[in-house]
């Protein structure tokens, strides 16, 4: 069978992001021809229309017996904003379906698995949903396309009614295939200012913030590759596909620290000059001053940190593992190693009051006192109130306390943002972008930008 894969289009991504999860699948679809299409690199070179009209023109030259729909995320520009990511996603779907009325539409993506039964009823040009990591079930998905209820972890349309067939098996991670690269174009990827190619060396978090759906969608049980296999695709990715930074889209990337350092074993004993980032965990206990010696040896940039606050009472409200000292260590650490650091906070989290919130931009006066230009500054641009998300704890608060009703899909943007502090975040939202403003002119002034494609 023709199975075109498609990355809708999201229209408030301010950069590109590799279709990673399409490369998975097509990487499992043995015997068929598959094309992957990413309809926000055509948006970039023309705009929405001109990405639309490309995506047409694809389908009816290919003529795809099977589309498969990544519907990846759905942001809100802020709160109050009406401007979403559906309606791209939503038109996207419905260009799909109009052009082959004859196909098998499936959607999946993170998107999808969050909203399932919401988005099933908004986009009846979809055939069948995949729910969760679709490796294998998606080949088993076209071969019962017929009777697509038979497959597990799929919403499906049966005699009018939409039916979900009931919770899929976990997947075994280390043993996936590689994603297939080849059937994309590295290089728009390549020339973004972020770093957007990704490689993921394990699925799954152990911790238990109040406000992540990721535990819902891929589970608490960390599941990891093979150090050798994640370098292996690390050095494909060099030597095939010219990629030179990269970032690990794991949920976490030092938990366990074993893991870790084994990855930044094998990239030191390979020696490939590859620059890269990642997501890391705060807890002193995650981040042993070997680990921070064998992370910038193999290559690593800039180390990640969302800790969503640095106050101790606000921390134990959102479940973090770590508490304020810890938040002073990674300051040490990364002043002690030279090393790159961002920090990712929200503003107006359960509990917030002004001396709580004061707390956090204390913090970042003190961390950029000693850190100087190693503390990046670009994460400041997105704070703002917590998203809410189905599946979590924060959302069920949220329902209870009477912030949202109890029979909101959620799907249409709400944030935890009570009110008493609303002025306040509003004007840090507005100071926050008003500076990157000023020091996105500089940097065009003095033509400077900050290595793993993030700016200072």
């Amino acid at each position: 069978m023709r199975i075109l894969l498609v990355q809708a289009f999201t229209a408030l991504d301010m950069e590109l992001v590799y279709p990673i999860g399409l490369a998975y699948l097509a990487a499992h679809l043995d015997g068929h021809d598959v094309r992957i299409v990413d309809v926000n690199v055509w948006a970039l070179d023309g705009g929405a229309d001109a990405a639309m009209r490309r995506l047409g023109d694809e389908l009816v030259a290919f003529e795809p017996d099977v589309v498969g729909v990544s519907l990846r995320n759905i942001k809100v520009a802020k709160p109050g904003s009406h401007e979403d990511d559906f309606a791209p996603q939503q038109r996207t779907v419905e260009l799909v379906r109009a052009t082959c009325p004859n196909a098998f539409v499936v959607a999946g993506g993170t998107a999808f698995s969050l909203y399932a039964e919401e988005f099933m009823a908004r986009l009846p040009g979809v055939d069948a949903g995949l729910w969760g990591e679709g490796e294998h079930r998606f080949p088993e998905l076209i071969a019962k396309k017929d009777t697509p209820w038979e497959v597990p972890g799929v919403y499906a349309r049966r005699d009018g009614k939409v039916v979900y067939s009931g919770t899929p098996p976990t997947v075994n991670f280390a043993a996936v295939r590689h994603p297939r690269r080849d059937l994309l174009d590295h290089a728009p990827y390549i020339a973004s200012s972020f770093v957007s190619v990704g490689v993921q060396s394990k699925r799954g978090c152990a911790l238990h913030c109040i406000h992540c759906s990721d535990t819902y969608l891929l589970g608490r049980t960390v599941r990891q590759r093979p150090a050798v296999d994640v370098v292996d695709e690390i050095e494909d990715l060099y030597t095939k596909y010219g990629v030179r930074q990269l970032f690990f889209c794991d949920q976490i990337f030092n938990i366990p620290v074993s893991h870790a350092m084994a990855i930044c074993d094998e990239l030191v004993k390979r020696r490939l000059p590859v620059r890269w980032s990642a997501w890391m965990n705060e807890h002193k206990n995650t981040l042993p001053d070997e680990l921070i010696v064998a992370l910038k040896e193999a290559g690593c940039g800039l180390l990640s940190f969302s800790p969503d606050h640095v106050d101790d009472r606000m921390l134990r409200r959102l479940d973090k593992n770590f508490r304020y000292a810890d938040m002073l260590y990674t300051v040490e650490l990364a002043k002690k190693h030279d090393m790159d650091v961002e920090y990712s906070f929200f503003l107006n989290s359960p509990g917030e009051d002004a001396r709580s919130l004061a707390a956090i931009f204390q913090f970042l006066a003190h961390a950029k006192w000693q850190l100087g230009p190693n503390l990046r500054m670009f994460t400041l641009l997105m704070m703002q109130p917590i998203r809410l998300y189905p599946h979590t704890r924060l959302a069920e608060l949220a329902k209870e306390s009477g912030l949202i009703d109890k029979d909101h899909t959620l799907i249409d943007g709400q944030f935890w943002n009570p009110g008493g502090l609303q002025v306040a975040v509003a004007g840090v939202q507005a100071g926050a972008s008003a500076l990157w403003t000023a020091r996105q002119r500089l940097r065009q002034l003095r033509g400077r930008g900050g290595p793993i494609g993030v700016d200072r």
